[in-house]
Formats: C-alpha cells, sequence, structure tokens
C-alpha cells in the first residue's frame, strides 16, 4: 500500500514521539529511573538503585525495587539522582518593585500611585494572588536543577504573603505548592513618603507590631463574647499581621548587613516572633545574635567595598598593593559567611538572593569551607523544612512530591552536568551547553559566523519517512533565534548559536504531558544547510534545510 505524505509525516510524529500514539495514561505519569546513584539527603546515599515515580509522587526508592509493568523505564547508569533544588529568595512571576525610598534606597524616588495600598507598605499583598509567570523566564532556572522557588516582593518594609511554586512550564493558581509560606519584610522605606527614613521604617514596623497585637486581643474577645461590644474594625493590613503576632505565620526579615541583622534580632525577641532573617550576607559579623536563629543565607555575595567592616578600610589610601590584598582577605570571609554560620551550630538554608549564579556561588562557599554534604542539605530538605514543605519536598523519599535532578555526578561538584529535571512528574530534558569551537581552524574562533537569517524550508528524515518543517531565524551576531512550525505547531528556539560555519539550537515541545527538548546541529553552506536532531530518548534523525528566496 502507498502512504500519502501526510500519513507518512503521523509516521515519523509516531516514531518519534511515541506518547503522542498512546492514549494519555501510565506512560506519562509513570517512570521507573534506573541503576543510578541516588543521594537521597536524609537517607544517605543508594549506590546503585531504583526511583519509581507516579501520579507525580515518589512511590519507591530502594536498591531491590520491582519496576512496574506500567512504568516507562529510563536507565540511568551512571547518572545520579538528587532532590530538586530549593530558592527561596524569587520574586518570579510578579511585577517589578518600585524603587524604593529612605533606610537603604539611593537617591530621589517616584511619589507612590495616590489611593490604595503603598507599594512596599501593604502586608495584605498575597503572591499567588499576583503570580503570572512567563515561560521563557524558568526553563533557565530549571536548567541549574532548581525545581520550586519560594515568590515574594523583593522591597519594602512590609512585602506581603510568599508563595511556593514549582518550575513547571505552565504554572497557575491550583499547581502553587503551598501559600502562604511567610510575611515578608525588610528594611526599604517607601517612595516619596513616610515612613522613607530608617529611623522612620523601624518606629513603623514597631508600632504596626504593637497594633497587630491589639487586634488579635480585640478579635479573640469578640470571637469570645460578640454581645455588647462593638465589632472590631476591618482593616486589611493589620488583619494580614495578625497571624504573625500569634505566631501562626513566620516572619522572614530580609537583613543583610551586621546592623540590619542585630535590629532584626532584637524585633524578634521584642514580639517574641517565629522568625527567620533572610540575605545574612554578613552573619559571620553577627554570630552571636544569630545564636539560635534559623536563616536563608544569600549567595550573592557583596563586594568587599560594600560591606560594613571593609568599606572604609578600602576607601582609604594604603601602600601599593595593600587594598588588592585587603580585597582578597575581605572575599574570602564573605564568601566564607556560610561556613562560618555551619561552624557556629546555625541553622540555615542557602538562596540564590537574586543572582544569576546561584548554583556557581553555592560551590564558591563550599570552596570557602562549607562542607559539600551541608550544602546540598542547605539547598534542600533545610529549605524546605523553612518554607515548611518538608513532608512534601527536600529528598528523595516516597511520598514526596517527584520533584528531582539527573546529573553527571554530584550535583554541586565542580564538574556536574544536569541531563533533566523532573517537577512534579513531569520529565524536562536539559540541553548539553554548546562545544566551544577549537581556536583557529574550521570553525573556530578567527571563522566569522555564518548568515542564517531568514525563512527555511527543512526535511527531517528518520526511517519512517519525512517530517517539513519551516524555520524562521533572526540572527544577531553569533546569536539567533526564531520559530519552528511543523504538524507538531509553531516552538520557539533557544540557545541559537553560530561558531563559524555550525549553527547549534534547541527546541522544547508540549508532548503527552512531558517536555521534550530537541538539540540540533546543522552546517551551513549558503543557502543550505545538513544536520543531525539528537531527539533525547526518543533518538536522532537527520535533516536538510534550505533557504527560502
Amino acid at each position: 500500500m502507498r502512504l500519502t505524505p501526510a500519513a507518512r509525516a503521523l509516521g515519523v510524529a509516531a516514531a518519534l514521539f511515541p506518547l503522542v500514539a498512546h492514549p494519555a495514561g501510565a506512560q506519562s505519569d509513570t517512570w521507573a529511573l534506573t541503576n543510578a546513584r541516588i543521594q537521597t539527603v536524609t537517607r544517605g546515599v543508594i549506590d546503585k538503585g531504583t526511583v519509581i515515580i507516579r501520579k507525580g509522587l515518589i512511590e519507591a526508592v530502594g536498591a531491590s525495587i520491582a519496576v512496574p509493568p506500567d512504568a516507562r523505564v529510563l536507565d540511568l547508569g551512571g547518572k545520579t539522582i538528587s532532590p530538586g533544588l530549593l530558592d527561596l529568595t524569587s520574586s518570579l512571576g510578579l511585577p517589578a518593585p518600585t524603587a524604593g525610598g529612605g533606610g537603604g534606597g539611593g537617591g530621589p524616588a517616584p511619589a507612590p500611585p495616590q489611593g490604595g495600598p503603598r507599594p512596599g507598605l501593604d502586608p495584605e499583598r498575597e503572591a499567588a494572588r499576583e503570580l503570572k509567570v512567563p515561560p521563557g523566564d524558568i526553563k533557565p532556572i530549571r536548567d541549574l536543577g532548581v525545581t520550586a522557588v519560594l515568590v515574594s516582593p523583593s522591597r519594602g518594609l512590609f512585602r506581603g504573603a510568599s508563595a511556593l511554586v514549582p518550575l513547571r512550564d505552565s504554572v497557575g493558581p491550583s499547581d502553587i505548592i503551598r501559600a502562604p509560606v511567610a510575611m515578608h519584610m525588610g528594611y526599604q522605606g517607601v517612595a516619596g513618603d513616610y515612613p522613607g527614613t530608617l529611623l522612620g521604617v523601624i518606629t513603623y514596623q514597631r508600632q504596626s507590631f504593637y497594633d497587630a497585637q491589639r487586634q488579635s486581643l480585640l478579635l479573640e474577645r469578640y470571637k469570645a463574647s460578640p454581645r455588647g461590644m462593638p465589632r472590631p474594625e476591618n482593616d486589611a493590613s493589620l488583619d494580614a499581621l495578625v497571624p504573625v503576632v500569634r505566631g501562626q505565620l513566620p516572619l522572614f526579615i530580609e537583613a543583610n548587613n551586621e546592623n540590619e541583622i542585630r535590629r532584626a534580632v532584637r524585633l524578634v525577641k521584642e514580639f517574641d516572633l517565629k522568625a527567620t532573617i533572610v540575605g545574612a550576607t554578613e552573619g559571620f559579623e553577627a554570630l552571636d545574635a544569630l545564636n539560635g536563629s534559623t536563616a536563608i543565607v544569600s549567595v550573592n555575595f557583596p563586594q568587599p567595598a560594600q560591606t560594613t567592616r571593609w568599606s572604609y578600610r578600602l576607601s582609604q589610601r594604603r601602600a601599593p598593593g595593600d587594598s588588592a590584598a585587603s580585597a582578597r582577605e575581605a572575599q574570602k570571609l564573605i564568601e566564607g559567611n556560610a561556613a562560618a554560620l555551619h561552624r557556629s551550630g546555625i541553622k540555615f538554608a542557602l538562596a540564590s538572593g537574586g543572582s544569576r549564579d546561584f548554583i556557581p556561588n553555592v560551590r564558591k562557599a563550599i570552596a570557602a569551607g562549607l562542607p559539600a554534604g551541608v550544602a546540598l542539605e542547605a539547598v534542600t530538605i533545610r529549605a524546605a523544612e523553612l518554607a515548611g514543605a518538608s513532608d512534601m519536598l527536600g529528598s528523595v523519599e516516597a511520598g514526596k512530591i517527584a520533584n528531582l535532578v539527573i546529573s553527571n555526578g554530584d550535583i554541586l561538584s565542580d564538574s556536574a552536568r544536569i541531563s533533566g529535571v523532573f517537577v512534579d512528574g513531569i520529565r524536562y530534558e536539559v540541553a548539553p551547553p554548546p562545544a566551544r569551537p577549537a581556536a583557529g581552524g574550521a570553525g573556530g574562533a578567527n571563522t566569522p559566523a555564518a548568515q542564517i537569517g531568514g525563512s527555511w524550508a527543512l526535511n527531517m528524515t528518520s526511517p519512517q519517512g519525512p517530517m517539513d518543517i519551516t524555520m524562521v531565524v533572526t540572527q544577531n551576531g553569533s546569536a539567533f533565534s526564531g520559530t519552528m512550525t511543523s504538524m507538531m505547531g509553531t516552538n520557539d528556539i533557544s540557545e541559537g548559536q553560530i561558531a563559524g560555519r555550525t549553527a547549534t539550537w534547541s527546541m522544547t515541545l508540549q508532548v503527552g504531558g512531558q517536555s521534550i527538548t530537541l538539540n540540533y546541529r546543522g552546517e551551513v553552506d549558503g543557502n543550505k544547510m545538513t544536520g543531525t536532531a539528537e531527539l533525547g530518548s526518543f533518538g536522532s534523525a537527520t535533516f536538510t534545510a534550505e533557504r527560502k528566496p
């Protein structure tokens, strides 16, 4: 029987993406990850074991686990499975913050909007209600091994309540892991208004907690005996703080320098709050104050001249070379902050602090003396504990959410390369970084980048037949972006790079509830291109392409 082109194309799709050819069922939500080294975090290391995932949860973990007949098997020989990492300092999916005023802000700021809550002064704010996460913002974070983030506004004295968010390609209110997690506050003033100074911020915060205590008392009395008692005033800001002063909702206080840390600890003791210090980049200067406290320690390391101990010294004239030596000495102290806290017995998690170099900076903390095992706990189970989610996340244990990372070794080692991530049991492949071309020679640093901008007709070939794809490319120097359109729909090109005549790029498809990343590599010859496409666990294919006039 002679197949039509459409039938052949359908055959190619079924061959490349088997999940499309089967009803949504066991293959899409049941996995057996076999022959892997498993860093459980809480129960040691299994040198060669299996993790079973079903309906988004870890069903079983161990060295002698039977593979269910309905499971899709992924042989991970030579790979390591670790718990998904958590970052507790994120503002992903929230509107950009308004510039702050005094108490840490710099320069004049625009006046706040008239009417309604003032930015940075609205404890009733809830991150879960505002969350709008662009899918393109998620993948770069997830590719680091981060599978969940704690989202909260990043500036202000009262910032609102945070939400713990999984890094799926599409995140809606029903996907949020936990909310509210904590009330967040800091020491930035309100733009162009009171309290705009540090003194005003401190006074306002203390008075707000006193008012919340009074509001809590009135609400309790009214609930016990409302007859003959005026109904307590409905005040959204005070009502949001009542669970905090009652100890029912944790308070996360951003405090980085030594003075802020000591100030925050005094506030916590004054009002007997259930609180965690966030940031603590100068925690090594306030070990006595932090003793008995918990902290979320930022690895967004400040420059030595920005720290309280070194800012003056480094601004003075000194003997030649002394300033550089002092800066190196200070940098060692700053990067050794987490190690100092660990030696003092202070419990903490590690977080990015907004830095894009989250994992590289954790490695710097390890190099500065933090034990690697403690660092792993600090970005997994300790972070989950502080987010109130240790029964769901932070370790590889049966019953927990299947947020996992697959790498070629310990995830925090310098040589680690992540090849895949599971979030809520959904598999996301991670494309390897593009290979660096050798200097000089074909495709080397001395070879100009090929020009591939325009529209291309691409034909992918597999044993079952061809698939036609239209690729539209916009080039900017040696980088490019664009789209690829086929019977599978239109998808964005990511990580497009050109080195000499070699073009590499990736494309991610959503198929059968899974995310599948295709990695392309092509050799450009004028208006023609030939190459290969790596299809992850579905094998590979070849392609030819021609630029349309």
